[in-house]
């Protein structure tokens, strides 16, 4: 799939990236990107599913630095000659890393290749918070954070994360997205969006993607390991023989 990115429109900087490696295998190495809770291990049900499948943790990201900064740090530490894999703002990562590497392939789950692909509440508040979106959010977070848990809705839990000093990466990754500004010229390397009907974070109907999982959330690794394996691994099968 090409996508075109034309339609419409803080940590300690340390540089060290821990990963966790599938068992060795022929064949190019798979980059697996997590999403924007970095610890949570999303990829748990996949790795036993991919040949030589790296998990790559996301790096601390300098005072406010922009989303092609951060690629362009990230790159530094991964192969041109693999496959990248991310999941929703590991997807905006991996899709951002991919354009200064040039890899195999490049795998976005549950994720977008663009801001035109945002739900439209996420690009209002890219139009509304852009400039001031980290003091903006370490705000609403505070103010979730006074909900008590066991009142509180998902979402508001979640919010409360973007609060004080353990909230600097959410409000970093979250600035970022609303700050974004890629390439707008189209992928010129192989991209592959898998993407599920039922995910709330970005919904399938802003989603221009490859391959649908019926049934599918956000957490497609998690929820949905086989077939998600099955169309990284038929996406890199077709790359491999067609001799990239």
């Amino acid at each position: 799939m090409v996508c075109d990115t034309d339609q419409g429109s803080t940590g300690n900087g340390a540089q060290r990236i821990d990963a966790v490696t599938a068992s060795a295998s022929d064949g190019p190495p798979i980059y697996l990107l997590p999403g924007m809770t970095r610890e949570y291990p999303v990829f748990a049900r996949l790795i036993p599913l991919l040949r030589n499948a790296t998990v790559i943790q996301l790096i601390d990201p300098e005072h406010h630095e922009s989303l092609r900064s951060y690629a362009a740090r990230m790159s530094k530490h991964l192969s041109p000659d693999g496959y990248l894999v991310g999941v929703s703002f590991g997807g905006i990562v991996a899709a951002e890393v991919s354009r200064i590497i040039r890899p195999q392939g490049c795998v976005l789950v549950s994720s977008v290749c663009g801001p035109h692909q945002l739900p439209p509440w996420l690009r209002v508040c890219r139009m509304i918070g852009r400039r001031h979106g980290a003091a903006i959010l370490n705000m609403v977070g505070h103010a979730a954070g006074v909900v008590p848990r066991r009142v509180g809705s998902r979402s508001i839990i979640r919010l409360g994360k973007l609060s004080g000093t353990k909230g600097a990466w959410h409000r970093w990754a979250t600035s970022a997205v609303l700050d974004w500004q890629p390439d707008p010229r189209p992928f010129d390397f192989p991209v592959l969006q898998i993407h599920g009907d039922a995910d709330r974070t970005f919904p399938i109907r802003y989603i221009g993607a490859d391959v649908v999982v019926s049934g599918g959330g956000h957490a497609l690794p998690m929820s949905h390991p086989n077939d998600t394996a099955n169309a990284i691994v038929a996406f890199t099968s077709t790359i491999s023989q067609a001799g990239r």
